[in-house]
């Protein structure tokens, strides 16, 4: 299986965080988990010009977290998933 790196930049408190993190752990999928307000984190924002939270990071491109949510539900959208978020999430689908 061809699997990308993912980098998360999650806010403390931030509901949007929690979800994506959450569906992330849920699907077993790996990621590095980096908060928002570490001295890496902040530098990283400040890099790829995050505006959001969470800040996320697929092979060192940014993924806007809002494009992975529907949004008066806060809950990821398992479609725009498949094809926002990398191979290695496309053959966890692809096996169920």
């Amino acid at each position: 299986m061809n699997t990308r790196e993912i980098i998360v930049l999650p806010a403390p408190g931030c509901r949007r965080s929690r979800r994506n993190l959450e569906y992330l752990e849920r699907q077993g999928i790996a990621f590095t988990r980096l908060p928002l307000g570490s001295p890496e984190g902040s530098a990283l924002a400040a890099k790829h010009a995050m505006r959001a939270s969470p800040g996320i990071l697929v092979e060192g491109v940014s993924v806007n977290s809002y494009d992975l949510l529907i949004q008066i539900a806060c809950r990821v959208d398992e479609e725009k998933a498949r094809t926002i978020l990398p191979t290695a999430i496309q053959s966890r689908y692809n096996e169920r």
